[in-house]
C-alpha cells in the first residue's frame, strides 16, 4: 500500500487529476500527503488499540510462516502455545505437543490431534468485519420489523452466504415455493373480500 496503493487510492488520484470526485469539485488543500509515513502511522494506531490477545499468539504457533528459521530456535518454539491450545479445546495436550514436535523437527504431517487444532485455528475470526456486513444486511432489508425471526435469519444467511446475482439461478427454487402453495404477500388484498357475483341478463330471468 505504501508504494502502490490500493483500489481505493486510485480512484482518489483519478479524482484529483479531473478535478472531481464522485461529483463533487476539488479545492486546493492543505499540501499532499505523505503516503509512507501515513500509512506506518495507520498500522502503529491500530497495533496500539488492538493489541494481538494470547489467543492470536498461540495460533501463530500452528503456521509456519511465524517459525523462526534456526533450528536451535526452533527446537522449543510454540510448545507451550500448543499445550495451552489443546487444554481449551479439550485435546490431549501431551499428545499434541509430541505431534507438534515431530511436525516442526523432522517434517512429518500433523497427527489427527494436531490436524484438529490446526481445523480449528482456521475457524477464528481476527476481525470484526462479518459482523458488520450482517448489521449492514440488516438494515438494508426491507421491512425488516414486520419479519419473523426465523425469516429475518434466512434473509441475513442467503444474504452474507450466498452466491453472487449473476452465479445464481432461481428458476427451481421459484417452482418449489409455488408448489407449497406459497404466493406475494402483494398478491391479495387485506381485509375480507367480497365475492364477485357474474351480472345474468335480462332474459335469463325470463326462461
Amino acid at each position: 500500500m505504501k508504494t502502490t496503493g490500493g483500489r481505493s487510492t486510485k480512484k482518489a488520484e483519478q479524482g484529483v487529476s479531473s478535478g472531481f470526485f464522485k461529483d463533487v469539485e476539488l479545492t486546493e488543500g492543505r499540501g499532499e500527503i505523505n503516503k509512507p509515513r501515513f500509512y506506518e502511522s495507520v498500522v502503529a494506531t491500530l497495533t496500539k488499540r488492538l493489541p494481538e490477545s494470547s489467543l492470536v499468539e498461540a495460533l501463530k504457533a500452528l503456521d509456519k510462516r511465524f517459525w523462526p528459521g534456526e533450528q536451535e530456535d526452533l527446537t522449543l518454539f510454540g510448545e507451550q502455545e500448543v499445550h495451552r491450545l489443546a487444554k481449551s479445546l479439550g485435546e490431549p495436550a501431551g499428545e499434541a505437543v509430541g505431534q507438534f514436535r515431530d511436525w516442526k523437527l523432522q517434517g512429518t504431517p500433523p497427527g489427527k490431534t494436531l490436524e484438529r487444532l490446526c481445523i480449528a485455528s482456521r475457524t477464528y475470526l481476527p476481525t470484526s468485519a462479518e459482523c458488520e456486513r450482517g448489521f449492514s444486511a440488516v438494515n438494508n432489508t426491507d421491512n425488516q420489523s414486520l419479519l419473523r425471526e426465523e425469516s429475518l435469519s434466512s434473509l441475513l444467511f442467503v444474504d452474507l452466504n450466498g452466491p453472487p446475482l449473476d452465479k445464481f439461478d432461481p428458476v427451481r427454487f421459484v417452482k418449489s415455493w409455488i408448489k407449497a402453495g406459497h404466493r406475494l404477500s402483494s398478491s391479495r388484498k387485506p381485509g375480507r373480500q367480497r365475492e364477485e357475483v357474474e351480472p345474468r341478463h335480462l332474459w335469463s330471468f325470463l326462461t
